[in-house]
Order: C-alpha cells, then sequence, then structure tokens
C-alpha cells in the first residue's frame, strides 16, 4: 500500500472564467437565502392566521402576503447580484 501523503491531488478548483467567484456573489447569495427565509416566514403566517380565529380584523389577512412580498422583494435584489 503506497503512502497517501505521496499521491498528488488532481482535483484542482477553476472557477468559470466568464462568471468569477467575487464578493458581491457572496453577498448576492446571503441575500437570497435571508429573502427566502422572509417568503417562507410569509407564507407560514398567511396560513396560520387564516387557519387562526374566525373574527379577525382585516390585518389578519394583511400581514402574511406583505411579509411574502417582501421576502421575495429580497431575494430578487440578491438574484441581481449574482
Amino acid at each position: 500500500m503506497s503512502d497517501p501523503a505521496a499521491v498528488p491531488l488532481a482535483a484542482v478548483f477553476t472557477p468559470n472564467p466568464d462568471h468569477p467567484v467575487t464578493w458581491t456573489g457572496m453577498f448576492g447569495l446571503l441575500i437570497l437565502i435571508v429573502g427566502v427565509g422572509i417568503v417562507v416566514l410569509g407564507v407560514t403566517l398567511s396560513v396560520v392566521l387564516v387557519r387562526g380565529i374566525q373574527d379577525r380584523k382585516w390585518g389578519g389577512y394583511v400581514i402574511g402576503p406583505v411579509i411574502t412580498m417582501i421576502g421575495l422583494a429580497v431575494s430578487y435584489g440578491g438574484v441581481q447580484l449574482l
């Protein structure tokens, strides 16, 4: 059996030269992940508020979709940075 340290590694990371890895791309991915989390929160909140108590005001119907739209806008901003 040969020594594993003596074997040269052939796998080398070579990024796509047409789409280099930059700080902007990393922050775009981070913003995209946060935006998707906000969208999931908004959809969950919408379902919970609609299935909740029956005597609610109009805000119970509006707050979930508003948070979902904010999350979609943040996600779109993250995709634009990628």
